[in-house]
């Protein structure tokens, strides 16, 4: 059972997924036409989402909110009603310029 917690906001930079409890903080990135430098610090995921490509990024992550960002994303997936969404660690702007 997912987490009831999890919601998403919207911030003047785009979407946020936050947690009420633990306070993680989620960017959800669209990445159409804007450019989009992952922050070292930050845990980032990528997704393709009815052809819109997404980055998610994290918001000033600690180590005990690594494992609650997994959750996070799921809980996105269902709530947008895309729960077969697939989600990696590697980011595929490069490999749709190429091919």
């Amino acid at each position: 059972m997912l987490s009831n917690n999890f919601y998403v906001i919207q911030t003047e930079n785009g979407d946020m997924i936050r947690d009420a409890k633990s306070m993680l903080r989620i960017n959800i990135h669209q990445l159409d036409n804007r450019s989009f430098l992952p922050n070292p610090s930050e845990l980032q995921f990528y997704s393709i989402n009815s052809r819109v490509l997404l980055a998610f990024e994290t918001v000033n992550i600690k180590d005990y909110l690594r494992p609650l960002v997994a959750s996070a994303l799921l809980w996105y997936a269902q709530h947008i009603g895309y729960p077969e969404m697939n989600i990696s660690t590697e980011d595929p702007r490069p490999s749709l310029k190429a091919g």
